[in-house]
């Protein structure tokens, strides 16, 4: 999100922060209460709106520690139709659970996903479980400013491409928060970062963010994988991409710079349709879409024409592939996504299963 230069928002921005502020002191002072859970308890989250990379870094911890422990995940599902608290099935729609808790659940089926706004019913909810169901680390998928909960550990995502020093609180900027709020995480990622940035750059973003001594501080960036054909997410066969393919680029995500890069480094890209965040797709959409698609076959008669969407995108599409044309689904990809930590990717390990087995500050005496 870009710094506004509109001069109205300033005093909206400091009403902003100064309920923010009172919040935080509140919470600070131990007006608000936090509630602490007798679990390991990891918060990945940001102090920024837009795209961080939170559900790949989610998946990046599951990947890490699923071999180990039984693994839980809690999000509000943002954007979904549903209320109150849902477990998450390998049958439930984006629009029942959302589009991200949908996609980490086809990922990883083993892991119990709860979606409630309400975190502290939905740890109720799992220490409620039998003791052989119960999980034994929980993620807290944007869980930053929840703080009634209190986390074991936290982790806290900037987009390496949106610094904080050069951001505002809403609504003149992105942050959600004030800056200082950074000074709540254990660890910090800066994410999205090429792969070949500079050594210099790294110091300076690091200093920049003058870090407490005790808080960890990563870098990682989004690694694409090969297209895929999204009829694939349901279990059906799917032919590769060929390298040389006319390509529609299609994204419903916050910050869609990086998988439009990588598109047009590969691929012919003829077309970009873009999205608001978290779109749920009518049928209005699919007829444009297919529409937009046959007038570019129309136009490269005699060559395949490829439609390419996020990964995000595509779980949203396998409730509604039945709106497309059979002709068009075949034709229809998505981008697998990844996040791989930079230059210290053993030392991240080793600090997350370390944050596996501990309990909240107000409960370290337990174990």
């Amino acid at each position: 999100m870009k710094k506004s230069n509109n001069p109205l928002l300033y005093p909206l921005s400091w009403l902003y922060g100064l309920g923010v502020g009172l919040r935080n002191f509140l919470f600070n002072q131990g007006i608000l209460k936090q509630q602490a859970y007798p679990i390991p308890l990891i918060c990945v989250g940001n102090i920024t709106v837009g795209g961080t990379g939170k559900t790949p870094h989610v998946e990046l911890l599951i990947s890490i520690l699923r071999k180990q422990y039984r693994i839980a995940v809690i999000s509000r599902g943002y954007k979904r139709k549903s209320r109150g608290l849902r477990e998450v099935t390998l049958t439930s729609t984006a629009e029942e659970v959302g589009d991200e808790p949908k996609q980490i659940k086809q990922k990883y089926p083993e892991v119990r996903f709860i979606v409630d706004g309400n975190r502290r019913r939905a740890m109720r909810y799992l220490l409620a479980l039998p003791e052989e169901e119960r999980p034994e680390v929980v993620l807290l998928d944007d869980g930053f400013q929840h703080r009634y909960v209190q986390p074991s550990f936290s982790i806290l995502l900037i987009d390496a491409q949106r610094e904080l020093h050069d951001d505002e609180l809403l609504p003149l900027g992105g942050l959600r928060e004030p800056a200082t709020a950074r000074y709540r995480a254990d660890c910090i990622i800066l994410t999205k970062c090429p792969h070949d940035m500079p050594p210099i750059k790294l110091r300076i973003m690091q200093r920049n963010l003058d870090l407490y001594a005790h808080q960890e501080i990563f870098f990682s960036r989004i690694h694409y994988q090969q297209p895929r054909a999204v009829r694939t997410l349901l279990g059906e066969e799917g032919s590769p991409l060929p390298k040389d393919a006319l390509v529609i680029a299609l994204s419903g995500i916050a910050s869609p710079g990086l998988f439009f890069s990588f598109l047009e480094e590969r691929y012919e890209l003829i077309d970009q349709l873009v999205y608001p965040d978290h779109h749920q797709f009518r049928r209005k959409d699919f007829v444009a879409i297919s529409e937009r698609w046959q007038e570019l076959c129309e136009q490269h008669s005699g060559r395949f024409v490829y439609i390419v969407c996020t990964e995000k995108d595509a779980v949203r599409f396998t409730d509604s592939l039945g709106e497309l044309p059979e002709v068009l689904v075949k034709q229809l990809y998505f981008l697998p996504i990844e996040t791989q930590i930079l230059y210290k990717p053993q030392e991240f390990r080793e600090m997350i299963c370390k944050a596996a087995n501990s309990l909240p500050p107000s409960l370290q005496g337990l174990r």
